[in-house]
């Protein structure tokens, strides 16, 4: 069987970030020889990147199923998540805040950072299986909740998370939810119709669009304090001069998700069972890292003895792209996968696999052969030098 050629095709990390849908890229090309004016502008120019600003928001609000209004435009998933958290604290000082512990770090951090300016902080762990049980949130809440912040599915496992019953049970009480959906967007509907958060994370670059753009989805009637000041751009809600290219091409992207045409070539389910039962039956020691109901993209493996970031070497030599950890790491031993129970040493020997629209069957068969050979030669290095 030939093998991959392309990067792209070799490429198994979008859940780290996606390559540019091809009507994305020819938008970008369009909109960076001709559309120059400031959105906020009332002259033609300006009148026709605004025109691009609002077509992009009903775009995106058409598919979470809310008003454009509801919309707020950011530089990606990091700000979307530190606007939610720091924006909610500051009209609740002092307020308690409930956060799972296998969030991505720009939410755990922020939750830090305001523990450490006086708001209590609680970290509720998930159980084995990689998701956050619904009884440990209830029993985590308090009279001074303010806000309950759980991810839509976590990014390194692909585990979903019970966020349609926390969310109800944040209504309930009267207890502000928002959900990480960046890494969920594009793999499982997300619609706020059916999950009844009050805050919500998008990022472009998960979805084939461009980084440097994200969404905070906020409810009508939430209040939120503004992360940036400035000029009182969206409404107030986030200063500075609208990214019109980027906001242009996630609304579009938004609209190709909508209409099916950012369906993968092959099915992802039947790509992610073969890649995984390969891997079985030549590594018959290898275990899947969380368990239940999981982005249909993603699958993260335990080779027990074989450090993963030699393995990742030794992949990224042949020209194949797997993440050890997310993608940001640090190199130290991933937090979810800790935070689920898993001792260290599993969590530095654990990759994750994440398709992509581009992937095939012969792509998933290349990698086998080559994922294969170098996991024994790093179980071999290690155990040499123990």
């Amino acid at each position: 069987m030939p093998q991959p050629a392309t990067p792209l095709e070799r490429y198994f990390d979008t859940n780290g970030s996606t390559p540019l849908a091809d009507p994305v890229r020819a938008l970008a090309r369009t909109l960076l020889e001709e559309t120059y004016g400031n959105a906020s502008a009332p002259h033609p120019e300006g009148r026709a990147a605004r025109a691009l600003v609002e077509t992009a928001r009903a775009q995106v609000a058409a598919l979470l199923g809310c008003a454009p209004g509801e919309v707020i435009f950011t530089s990606g998933g990091t700000e979307s998540n530190n606007h939610a958290l720091f924006g909610t604290a500051a009209l609740r000082p002092g307020a308690h805040l409930v956060v799972s512990s296998i969030e991505h770090k720009s939410v755990l951090q922020s939750a830090r950072a305001l523990e450490r300016r006086g708001h209590p902080l609680t970290l509720v762990a998930p159980r084995g299986d990689g998701a956050v049980h619904v009884r440990d949130v209830e029993a985590a809440l308090r009279p001074d909740t303010a806000l309950v912040s759980l991810m839509w599915s976590n990014n390194e496992t692909g585990i979903v998370q019970p966020v349609r019953e926390v969310a109800a049970l944040c209504r309930e009480r009267e207890v502000r939810f928002h959900t990480d959906a960046v890494c969920t967007l594009g793999k499982l509907p997300v619609d706020v119709r059916e999950v009844a958060c009050d805050l919500l994370s998008l990022s472009g670059h998960k979805l084939y669009a461009p980084k440097g753009i994200g969404v905070l989805y906020r409810r009508a009637g939430v209040a939120l304090e503004p992360l940036l000041h400035g000029c009182g751009h969206q409404d107030g809600q986030r200063s500075g001069t609208e990214n019109t290219l980027a906001i242009a091409g996630f609304g579009l992207a938004c609209e190709l998700q909508r209409r099916g045409e950012l369906a993968p070539v092959e099915p992802y389910e039947a790509l992610r069972r073969e890649l995984w039962e390969g891997i079985q039956r030549a590594l018959p020691a290898a275990q899947r890292n969380g368990a239940g109901g999981s982005l249909p993209n993603t699958l993260s493996v335990w080779f027990p003895g074989a450090p993963a970031a030699r393995v990742q070497a030794r992949l990224a030599a042949d020209g194949f792209s797997v993440a050890a950890g997310a993608a940001a790491s640090t190199g130290a031993p991933s937090h979810v996968l800790v935070a689920m129970g898993h001792t260290p040493a599993r969590a530095s020997e654990s990759l994750r696999f994440s398709l992509g629209r581009h992937t095939t069957r012969a792509a998933v068969s290349a990698l086998l052969e080559h994922l294969l050979p170098a996991v024994e030669a790093c179980r071999d290095e290690a155990a040499a030098l123990a």
